[in-house]
């Protein structure tokens, strides 16, 4: 999607913005060349992109500064907070602040994307280490997806490398310890894994149930060994209560002796009594008798009473405990004897469970069900559950065994399944990674080949026939982020051009990588910013230099160019670019008042075009312009036609020598054809003969005796007619050899004219007539 056109650029209180500045763009135009002496403001431009575009100020990194050059970014007297860059473009806006400390876009999905490049950053990619070299080229050549994969290939036969070692020697250990088994079973079978085989394969769970069964068993037996003590225990628990029981008795008959008839029966009848009359201490008669009498004191009496038969009391619970006593031991002994009949019972259903082995030893005779039989049977029984406990440690060693033997088994066939599968496998994942690793080479050789190809493409335009653009970009061998770079000289390919190239060459060189660079990375949609990069570019090349960017800002979104380039100025001025027109802007000198200020340069062309249409216009300001559009207008057609003229050290020359340079047969020759569009965009053509024109001029010149005037001598010698008139021809003959939009004619078509860009303009002949 194409972003819409740039309109305008303000900027508040950022760097030499001390007052907001507002930078207007104009319509249709992609170039924009901002003019400015040193000390202007130009920087101020650029740093107000990337302020915008990336949240930084290049220009004033790797200046001794520090890493943090953010307290120098507010004009003076300004804080952070007043900083404002804002884009126009179309109908949307895109404005920049700085909120604690990061700088916010608003919106952030409008904020432009833009590439800058500065004087000290033009030879960075070519000075810079072969590794430094990849990393700035590294974000053009986008393959973080492939080399993402190859890592993660390399790394996946890496692990399974270490994998498959792991099973080998896995594989070996298990063999080793499955071989020491079959040695401690004697070297049964033909090999150790057959042996391992047979051994895993026996079904092994008639044993491990003749285990479980057995150690049920040995339970049950245990229960049944426990019962002669348990049988001592409450016999002799029974004889100490019946012990006890008659000595309660002696002391309850003492006790009794020791009262009254009846005493027993009273005393409970008394403690009968105790709890009714707590209830009911004042009843109105005696509960047992109905009798009134002596009622009033009853409660009393019965305490009393009952205090009197203690001892009986005492006696009587005694002899109740000890009763209760005995018949506890009476019933333990019974629930012994029960239990003891239901463990023998359940000895007798556990060894019925299964068949036992023979070596298994047991009881010839069944459990039997009574005490005194229970001991005998104990002694001859006594020597099994050693036997037992041997045999279960002898079963469940042979099944562990058996487990480890199966699970070495198991771990082997699993690691020789393991690494075929990874013998199978690594070759084919070697090969992918390194069909991955050759097309990943041949994608960047072909990006880097075509880079290197547009830079030589480019740097041809600038230094055509020179020998130098035969650009090479190569990978280091063996390495995948170390970029070199050579150049042809002397006729000798690849050498480092840092090594034999003039600096002017160098600086060309790092400006055509640039754009190159930045050409591949969504142009459409990018701004470009060249800030005061033709400082060291020579004469001689400038001009090419000039015409290549204004063709390679086509590409991009918009281009800005500072420069303080006062030659490229006079060329913007007069519209002297091969390719077509540009937005010229003039910076003029900076104040701490005023901050930027800028003056749209306006053509002299179209100055004179004004100046002759004011009501009334000034003759003595329409003849000076005049005098200098028709200068220039004859120096470019004395360039062109290379005509002859004095040599001169000031390189200066009056109308009287320029005219006379376009020799007769040359101005019977020269004619244009001027194309238009009208409103519903029909092409119209005109040819117009410039004899006419030049016969005029001549004859004004003429009559005047101004041969030998400059431009600023023309308004002092001619009267106010003729120089309105001079004015008027003058506008006449570079309207019809230039186009406003389209500039002059320098383009060489089809061999028979010369045209500028979409050939609003022919002017013939081709060649100056012999």
């Amino acid at each position: 999607m194409n972003l819409p056109a740039l309109s305008k650029l303000t900027i508040e209180h950022l760097r030499g913005s001390v007052v907001p500045f507002s930078l207007y763009f104009e319509k249709g135009k992609k170039l924009t060349i901002v003019y400015g002496e040193n000390g202007t403001g130009k920087t101020t431009i650029c740093d107000a992109l990337e302020f915008l575009a990336k949240g930084k100020i290049g220009s004033l990194e790797g200046r001794g500064l520090g890493n943090k050059t953010e307290r120098y970014w507010p004009s003076i007297g300004k804080t952070s907070s007043d900083i404002a860059v804002t884009l126009q473009a179309g109908t949307s806006t895109c404005k920049a602040t700085i909120l604690k400390g990061k700088v916010i876009p608003q919106p952030d999905s409008l904020r432009p994307k833009v590439e800058i490049l500065r004087r000290g950053q033009i030879l960075r990619l070519l000075e810079a280490q072969p590794a430094e070299r990849y990393t700035e080229i590294s974000r053009f050549i986008d393959i973080a997806g492939v080399t993402n994969s190859e890592d993660s290939l390399k790394k996946l036969i890496d692990n399974l490398n270490a994998t498959r070692d792991t099973a080998i020697a896995v594989v070996l250990a298990n063999q080793t310890s499955i071989t020491q088994f079959w040695e401690a079973a004697g070297k049964p079978g033909k090999s150790a894994l057959s042996w391992a085989e047979a051994e895993v394969s026996r079904d092994l769970s008639s044993l491990t149930t003749a285990a479980s069964t057995l150690a049920k068993l040995r339970g049950t037996y245990q229960k049944l060994s426990d019962y002669p003590n348990k049988f001592n225990e409450a016999n002799s628990a029974l004889t100490a209560t019946q012990s006890e029981l008659v000595i309660a008795e002696r002391q309850l008959e003492n006790a009794m002796l020791n009262a009254t008839d009846g005493a027993s029966e009273l005393v409970g009848i008394l403690e009968a009594a105790t709890p009714f009359l707590a209830k009911h201490p004042h009843p109105v008669s005696c509960p047992l008798c109905e009798s009134n009498e002596n009622v009033a004191n009853l409660q009393n009496t019965v305490t009393q009473r009952l205090a009197q038969f203690n001892a009986l009391q005492v006696a009587l619970r005694n002899k109740t405990s000890r009763d209760q006593n005995v018949q506890l031991a009476k019933e333990r002994i019974a629930t012994l004897q029960a239990d003891m009949i239901r463990d023998g019972k359940n000895f007798e259903i556990t060894r019925r469970e299964i068949t036992f082995p023979a070596e298994i030893k047991l009881p010839i005779l069944a459990a039997p069900e009574k005490f005194d039989e229970l001991a005998s049977w104990l002694d001859d029984t006594s020597h099994l559950p050693a036997l037992w406990i041997k045999c279960e440690g002898a079963w469940n060693e042979q099944s562990k065994f058996v487990a480890t033997l199966a699970k070495a088994l198991a771990t082997y066939r699993k690691n020789v399944e393991t690494q075929k599968e990874l013998d199978d496998l690594l070759p084919k994942l070697r090969r992918a990674h390194a069909i991955l690793v050759e097309e990943r080479q041949a994608f960047t050789d072909c990006v880097l080949k075509m880079i290197a190809g547009e830079v030589g493409r480019l740097y041809e335009i600038v230094h055509p026939g020179e020998g130098l653009n035969k650009i090479n970009l190569e990978l280091e061998e063996g390495k995948r982020a170390s970029l070199e770079v050579g150049a042809s000289f002397a006729g000798k390919g690849n050498t480092p051009p840092q090594a034999y190239f003039s600096q002017s060459h160098l600086d060309t060189l790092g400006l055509c990588v640039f754009l190159a660079l930045a050409s591949l990375d969504d142009p459409e949609n990018t701004i470009l910013v060249l800030d005061d990069v033709l400082a060291s570019v020579d004469e001689p090349h400038v001009d090419r230099l000039v015409e290549m960017l204004y063709t390679e800002a086509a590409k991009f979104r918009h281009c800005i160019i500072t420069t303080h380039y006062r030659p490229w100025k006079q060329k913007l001025r007069w519209g002297w670019l091969r390719n077509g027109q540009c937005h010229f802007i003039e910076l003029t000198r900076w104040t701490l008042d005023g901050g930027l200020t800028h003056i749209r340069s306006v053509p002299d062309i179209e100055r004179l075009r004004s100046l002759l249409t004011e009501v009334p216009p000034d003759p003595q300001l329409v003849c000076a312009k005049a005098g200098v559009v028709l200068e220039a207008t004859l120096n470019f057609l004395v360039e062109l036609y290379e005509c002859l003229l004095p040599k001169r050290a000031n390189g200066l020359f009056t109308i009287g020598e320029l005219l006379p340079a376009l020799d007769k047969k040359l101005k019977q020759e020269l004619k244009t054809i001027v194309t238009k569009k009208d409103a519903s965009g029909v092409e119209t053509s005109v040819t117009i003969i410039l004899l006419p024109i030049f016969d005029e001029l001549s004859r004004i010149a003429q009559a005047r005796n101004v041969f030998g005037a400059h431009f600023n001598e023309l308004s002092f010698e001619l009267l106010e007619d003729d120089a309105i008139t001079f004015g008027s021809r003058v506008l006449e003959l570079v309207e019809a050899i230039a186009d406003q939009e389209n500039g002059w004619p320098r383009k060489e078509k089809n061999g028979s004219y010369w045209a500028n860009a979409n050939e609003t303009r022919r002017l013939y002949p081709l060649k100056k007539p012999i």
